[in-house]
């Protein structure tokens, strides 16, 4: 007989004489009678469908009174023939509902589902509906408040989640074609994440792929998913690459390869999410794609994805979407998705919701339909990792936290505040961090100071003047709270709908560079981008060799068209040699180039130490690179240099003086060199140069009056052919400091055309 021998006797025992029999049931009762009242055999399609259909009945059943009704009706049905398992099967799962009903009182409840289901097993043991509803029955029994027990019952391997286990499996080891009981156990445990219904369901995947049920595809994708989801990587491969070969989607599965393998950290990663996108074809597939995009990408990028028609379209977008992100700070191929999946992994671990039913504060004013994770998630996947964090804990102050990514001008820092208000687990941005202490508080805080706020706004002391002003009570702090609000709705916006992948050095280099695009020497065709640097030497760290003081430097110049496609790239470590030390006012200068093609372009240039401690990120978002083919009238960049910079070029015979810090001490003479092409030999141009100060009108015009800067050098030449190169020195003797702009403009007198470029630089007081 099965344990629970004695409850089930107990049901059976004969009334006493003269009790009344049980009062018919009400039609709800009745409903969930019809169908379920079938004839015994074996356990056809049909039965599977009526218990089922029970099962979906009970679900929507939320009083327990007639439940009990329906109970004691099967309970008589039951008396009547003890042997017809069907009937068990129905006890199991009204006892089932009952248990969920009652809560912390339902274990009696549990325990007598799970009796009748094992009852089921005994009479039918080649079904698997009964092994389905033990499993769920011990699984119930095993998350029960009293589950301090099963510490001493899982030591001997007896407790109801090794139980639940071994149930689950039995039900597909019954009928393969029963594997959904498999699949649904650890679908529920991967979104419920609850650590004991992962060991269930992992014990269970295990044992169904032991059995005939491991030829079934969804078998398969399940082991892999909750292997991976508890650590076991070399196992969850296993279970994508059996996925893949018993037919399984092959778009789902390598991309579920791909996810693995970014969690192994290996380099096949990249090849298999590429793969993966070239072989989706099914709706999940494509749709398994497109939600991992939609963390990060923006509504037109969406757009853009779903209108793609074939895998090999998905392929090239993704791979371009990607290139497009590692080219913002300069990285290697790949690296941005890499840090994708590394994000994923780390947010589902640590943001995921457990609860998907999200109650939102007045103060919570972001809203998101995503149900994976919590605001704290959508930040994380798109902004990494913050370089601060802040808490503060206080007597009826709800969990809160706060995040600060440390960002450039003229962005500026991004700062998040997060509040948990009704659980624990689900963090909601607001817009101040006086929003923690609710909504009353922060209205009250703009006129009056509250202790609290100030106590609050301490713990983020360090994240700006704004916080330090609060906390210190210094000044009104209304106008103060004011400031804060708008910075914070300001980075919710950003944050939520932007991503980023910085660079961060525990030492700035504070590279200074400029560029300019010329023609390639000698016979070649085409234009080639110089970048001039210069690096303070307070900045490096000297290494001694044998031909002197060395600075190694690795440089990486990466260049893209105005979409964010790289189209052109440098790489190289450079090691810098000098026979003593630089001094502390000097810098560190040279020069890149990189042939690029024609159009709008844009630029990163990455220069750090080669142990990664030190460096800088150059970035340029604006450079219109001419066709400098010889064949069409126009100019090359203005390059302005001086003597005494350090820095030169050795172009075919000429020599080009070059000025990385674009500055020019008051009283000397700019070098100019720039090229002219498209003319024949002896035709003529001519050549105006202009000089005017930025930020209001310059001394020439206050002299001079006029509204265009005045002309310093203006002459008539002959070309040397398709390429004419021009050097001109520029006095500057009467030219007071300040930040100036410097142009040329070019005229071909038999067309009328005129090119004209423009170079910005600094006249500074003399060393």
């Amino acid at each position: 007989m099965p344990r629970y021998a004695n409850q089930l006797r107990g049901r059976n025992l004969p009334q006493p004489p003269g009790r009344r029999p049980e009062a018919r049931p009400g039609p709800l009762v009745v409903a969930l009678l019809v169908g379920a009242a079938l004839p015994l055999g074996a356990q056809a399609p049909a039965d599977r469908a009526a218990i089922d259909d029970l099962r979906d009945s009970l679900a929507g059943v939320t009083d327990s009174t007639a439940l009990k009704r329906l109970e004691a009706v099967t309970i008589e049905q039951a008396k009547r023939d003890r042997d017809d398992p069907m009937i068990h099967l129905r006890l199991g799962w009204i006892a089932y509902r009952l248990g969920e009903l009652a809560g912390k009182a339902g274990k009696p409840h549990l325990e007598d589902a799970a009796g009748e289901f094992e009852w089921a097993t005994e009479l039918r043991p080649d079904w698997p509906h009964p092994w389905f509803g033990l499993g769920h029955a011990e699984l119930a029994l095993g998350e029960h408040a009293v589950i301090a027990i099963e510490n001493i019952r899982q030591q001997l391997g007896k407790d109801y989640l090794s139980k639940a286990a071994r149930a689950f499996a039995r039900a597909t080891e019954a009928d393969p074609a029963f594997a959904q009981a498999t699949i649904d156990l650890a679908t529920t445990a991967l979104g419920q994440r609850i650590r004991p219904r992962l060991d269930v369901a992992l014990e269970a995947v295990r044992l169904a792929v032991a059995s005939p049920a491991g030829r079934n595809a969804e078998v398969q994708l399940a082991r892999g998913r909750v292997e991976r989801e508890v650590g076991e990587v070399d196992s969850a491969l296993a279970g994508f690459q059996a996925f893949l070969a018993v037919g399984g989607d092959s778009g789902i599965g390598r991309l579920e390869l791909a996810r693995t393998l970014y969690l192994a950290r290996r380099p096949a990663a990249r090849t298999a999410y590429l793969d993966g996108a070239r072989a989706a074809r099914s709706p999940e597939a494509v749709a398994a794609y497109r939600t991992d995009l939609s963390w990060i990408a923006t509504p037109p990028e969406l757009a853009a994805f779903d209108s793609l028609a074939d895998g090999d379209a998905r392929r090239t977008w993704l791979a371009q979407f990607w290139e497009r992100r590692d080219f913002e700070t300069a990285r290697d191929d790949g690296e941005r998705l890499t840090e994708h999946y590394r994000r994923w992994f780390y947010a589902r671990r640590n943001f995921f919701l457990v609860s998907r039913h999200r109650h939102y504060d007045i103060t919570e004013v972001y809203r998101t339909d995503q149900r994976e994770f919590d605001d704290r998630g959508v930040v994380y996947l798109r902004h990494g990792e913050p370089d601060q964090r802040a808490s503060y804990v206080g007597v009826g102050v709800e969990p809160n936290l706060s995040w600060r990514y440390l960002r450039r001008p003229p962005e500026g820092d991004l700062v998040f505040h997060f509040v948990a208000r009704e659980d624990v687990q689900d963090y909601k941005l607001i817009e101040s961090l006086a929003d923690v202490l609710g909504f009353g508080t922060a209205v009250r805080a703009q006129g009056v100071s509250d202790p609290r706020v100030a106590e609050l706004y301490g713990t983020r002391a360090d994240f700006g003047p704004a916080y330090r002003r609060i906390a210190d009570g210094m000044g009104a702090p209304g106008p103060v709270l004011a400031d804060e609000r708008r910075a914070g709705r300001r980075a919710i916006a950003l944050g939520t709908r932007t991503d980023s992948y910085d660079r961060s050095f525990a030492a700035p280099l504070a590279v200074v560079a400029a560029d300019f695009v010329v023609g390639p020497d000698g016979a070649d065709r085409g234009q080639v981008m110089h970048v001039v640097f210069a690096v303070p030497a307070g900045r490096l760290a000297p290494t001694a060799g044998a031909e002197g003081t060395r600075y190694p430097l690795h440089f990486r110049l990466v260049v893209a068209d105005s979409a964010g496609r790289p189209v052109s790239q440098l790489d190289t470590l450079r090691v810098f040699t000098a026979r003593e030390p630089l001094r502390g006012g000097s810098y560190l200068v040279g020069r890149l180039a990189l042939a690029v093609p024609a159009g709008p372009l844009r630029y990163r240039l990455l220069v750090s130490t080669p142990d990664g401690t030190a460096g800088d990120l150059i970035v340029r978002d604006s450079l219109a690179v001419p066709r400098l083919d010889g064949e069409r009238f126009t100019a090359s960049d203005l390059v302005m240099g001086r003597e005494g910079s350090g820095l030169l070029w050795v172009r075919a015979r000429d020599t080009v003086l070059l000025n990385p810090l674009d500055r020019v001490p008051e009283g000397s003479i700019a070098e100019l060199y720039y090229e002219v092409y498209g003319l024949t030999r002896g035709a003529p141009y001519h050549t105006v140069v202009r000089l005017e100060r930025e930020g209001g009108r310059s001394f020439f015009n206050r002299l001079f009056g006029g509204g265009r800067a005045p002309v310093l050098v203006e002459f008539d030449a002959a070309a040397d052919g398709p390429v004419t190169r021009v050097h001109r020195g520029v006095g500057l003797r009467d030219t007071a400091r300040g930040t100036y702009r410097l142009s040329i403009t070019v005229t071909d007198p038999v067309t009328g055309q005129a090119v004209t470029r423009t170079r910005r630089f600094e006249v500074v007081a003399r060393p």
